[in-house]
């Protein structure tokens, strides 16, 4: 009868009308009741995580939940921008997110970050030990020398060297020991190395002789 309940879909109804004498007819039409209310949509907080070791980069999952009023949670179709699942670049990845239900009807988007920090430091490779003669003239010498590094995702010419002491700079005669640290973009810093610097005094040392001297004997002797 009018004022009920249907459910969404077609509903056949056939009514029947019955007169005082008792005869009877029939009519049936239908009652289509279409699904029209989107789903809703709720969206995660940001997702942060670390990079995969060695690499710039983190496989990254999520789930986002929707509800609906008609369509079950595991039919409701989710459309992302980047699926989860998927690899994402070392920083923010801005992820956009829609549902559809079974009668086609699409949530309003949803848009959170995927974020990917580098947490892995460097990898410093300090030189051989340095062996040096002193400069001419000096109890010191100039050095020079380079430390290099590796990383998931800085590239070594970004990479910032931190010495105990620079090279370019004077070393006294003797040996000194230098530590080396490295830091990357994302400010990891990598554990020290360290090596030898050793200065060598090869320098001759110059002598100077006086002048002839000429004396008188000591008296009595024969010598002074």
């Amino acid at each position: 009868p009018s004022g009920s309940t249907f459910p969404v879909g077609t509903t056949p109804v056939i009514v029947t009308v019955t007169d005082a004498s008792g005869n009877q007819s029939q009519c049936s039409f239908n009652v289509t009741v279409k699904d029209v209310e989107a789903p809703v949509i709720n969206c995660p907080a940001d997702v942060v995580v670390a990079n995969d070791a060695g690499l710039c980069q983190a496989l990254v999952n999520f789930t986002v939940p929707a509800t609906d009023n008609c369509t079950v949670p595991g039919n409701i179709i989710f459309t992302y921008s980047q699926n989860p699942g998927t690899i994402f670049p070392v920083g923010t990845t801005p992820v956009t997110v829609t549902a559809e239900d079974e009668a086609g009807n699409i949530s309003s988007v949803c848009t959170f970050n995927v974020i990917v920090n580098d947490t892995e430091k460097p990898v410093v490779t300090c030189p051989a030990n340095i062996s040096v003669s002193n400069a001419t003239g000096l109890c010191s010498a100039i050095v020079n020398f380079a430390a290099t590094a590796t990383d998931n995702c800085t590239a070594p010419a970004n990479i910032t060297f931190t010495y105990s002491q620079n090279p370019g700079t004077s070393f006294p005669v003797g040996t000194t020991v230098v530590t080396v640290t490295a830091t990357d973009e994302a400010n990891n810093t990598s554990t020290s190395c360290s090596f030898n610097v050793t200065v060598n005094d090869t320098e001759i040392p110059v002598v100077t002789c006086p002048a002839n001297i000429s004396v008188s004997n000591a008296t009595g002797l024969c010598s002074a």
